[in-house]
């Protein structure tokens, strides 16, 4: 059975991606009420009950506010660098028979899915990516990171599909109007990745042999779907690269109504 790619929702206010076969499979992070993410697993076909475990990114809300409920509904154990596992803790974002994982240098196998960490510069207590295999395709999940560095440039490698993070816009966050405070943090190398740095990092990712993408986390007060799309595109234009020839692009919806990705 092909393996699959569901971004639930991708967004600044809430990112949740199952990543499967249809049957059994993983969550990367819970950013998602839980009638929403029910809802939005029975529009793609998938059933709840198939999932294993979430693994967690990091802590902040909008990775974590559905963690709790799901979690305890579906009797899921719950992956995350150990930094962010005592975070959840603090939060209380889990409950008192949730069995917590600290994953690191070590793989979890998680069915038919080895999945892998990488650590992520982002303010938090210890970011993580992850790469997801069958054995046969290997999917990573990037977002969360105000540059890309070589630790989490060589894991992306190999994949056959990149969800990488492409935040904002400079023109739009620095034009914006939130404080001057903020949008240096979200600038900075422990923020968010821009649309600029997000081109340049695809080109990369081209060069070395990966065809397929998706834009997430896109803010949704500095940035825009059609404004992060035509960025990349330009810039790999401008290096050569063809749309549909050499790479296939998209946006992760902030909201998804069944749209699932299959890596055939």
């Amino acid at each position: 059975m092909w393996m699959k790619l569901y971004s639930l929702c991708s967004s600044s206010k809430g990112n949740c991606t199952y990543i499967g076969d249809g049957k059994q499979g993983i969550l990367v992070d819970a950013g998602i009420g839980i009638r929403n993410y029910t809802n939005s697993l029975a529009l793609a076909g998938i059933d709840p009950r198939g999932v294993q475990a979430i693994f967690v990114t990091h802590e902040h809300s909008d990775h974590i506010s559905g963690l709790r409920k799901i979690s305890e509904r579906f009797s899921l154990p719950v992956y995350g660098s150990r930094g962010t596992l005592l975070e959840i803790l603090k939060k209380d974002a889990v409950g008192e028979d949730t069995v917590l994982y600290e994953i690191n240098k070590k793989s979890a196998v998680i069915g038919d899915f080895e999945v892998t960490a990488f650590h992520t510069p982002h303010d938090s207590a210890e970011s993580l990516g992850f790469s997801v295999t069958d054995g046969k395709k290997k999917v990573s999940i990037c977002t969360d990171l105000g540059h890309v560095t070589e630790e989490v440039h060589q894991h992306l490698l190999g994949s056959s599909f990149v969800l990488l993070e492409s935040n904002y816009d400079e023109k739009m966050l620095f034009m914006g109007k939130y404080p001057y405070f903020l949008k240096e943090r979200i600038a900075s190398n422990s923020g968010h990745l821009s649309n600029e740095a997000c081109s340049h990092q695809l080109v990369r990712l081209i060069e070395s042999g990966v065809e397929h993408f998706l834009l997430g986390h896109l803010s949704e007060e500095n940035n825009m779907p059609d404004l992060a799309l035509q960025h990349s595109v330009s810039h790999l234009t401008m290096q050569g690269l063809r749309i549909s020839s050499d790479y296939t692009l998209d946006i992760a919806p902030r909201r998804n109504i069944g749209k699932v990705i299959e890596l055939c």
